[in-house]
């Protein structure tokens, strides 16, 4: 599996030349869906490169290896769950012109509760259906969840089907402020994804690799509890608790991510 990306010259100069993006560095337990313009602008320097490399990467290993069932399409569709600034959305359709060049539309469903990260990811798209062939309509959903009740919220909200279900460095954050109480968020949203999948769809689940305070435990490790007791199976996964991936922009090069993701096919 490729590893290492350099950011696209055009995304490089749109997010740090023109959106004001600052590359700023924390290994502190986030909670994203809190934070102001300022901080999203850190985070889009910093994380959204990130994000950008490791869907890029991961998806692109993906397809390559389920070629025969992806290639017989000529659209995808995608629920982005915690979508943020768009990092993963924006590596998953590179990846997609890269590996399945007979692909023409990218459907999108991003679900966030963070306006200005939501903001920083329309001004993104703005740009990028002129910079890429695929052609990808967006449609992103404000939602804050504050507890477990309200994630049964998604049910409503994500009717349809998808045959890509996504969720990059998000559930950290509900295990951080405790929102599904006592309950393995991790468990919790496999069991509702898998229930939005098309036949032959598949779900990236992908987190920090941290020691969480809250919870007192690895994330990897919940993570990988969780989907089991929710009765889905992996069918890839990274060696141990967690890989390094490197992307390479005018603010860093090789800067360096540590993430533990797993892969759960619908049937």
């Amino acid at each position: 599996m490729q590893t290492s990306v350099n950011l696209p010259k055009w995304l490089d100069d749109l997010i740090f030349s023109k959106m004001g993006a600052k590359y700023c560095c924390s290994n502190a337990d986030m909670t994203v869906i809190d934070w102001d313009k300022s901080d999203i602008l850190n985070y889009l320097g910093t994380y959204f490169p990130r994000s950008f490399a490791e869907a890029y990467c991961i998806f692109t290993s993906y397809f390559e290896l389920e070629k025969n069932t992806w290639s017989r399409k000529n659209q995808i569709s995608v629920f982005d769950f915690g979508c943020g600034t768009g990092g993963e959305i924006v590596g998953l359709a590179y990846a997609i012109e890269t590996t399945l060049p007979q692909i023409q539309t990218l459907l999108v469903k991003g679900l966030d509760g963070n306006q200005a990260a939501l903001h920083c990811l329309e001004t993104v798209f703005e740009e990028l259906k002129n910079k890429i062939n695929l052609h990808i309509d967006l449609k992103v959903s404000p939602l804050k969840i504050d507890d477990i009740y309200d994630a049964n919220v998604i049910e409503s909200i994500v009717r349809s089907k998808y045959d890509i279900i996504m969720t990059f460095k998000a559930i950290c954050e509900f295990v951080t402020k405790r929102q599904f109480e006592e309950r393995n968020p991790y468990q919790y949203l496999s069991s509702s994804f898998i229930k939005r999948l098309n036949d032959g769809g598949m779900i990236l689940m992908e987190d920090v690799t941290t020691y969480n305070k809250t919870s007192q435990d690895w994330l990897p490790k919940m993570m990988d509890r969780g989907i089991v007791q929710s009765g889905c199976s992996v069918k890839y996964k990274n060696e141990g608790y967690n890989q390094c991936f490197q992307v390479s922009h005018s603010r860093k090069k090789n800067d360096k991510s540590k993430v533990a993701w797993r892969i759960i096919n619908s049937n």
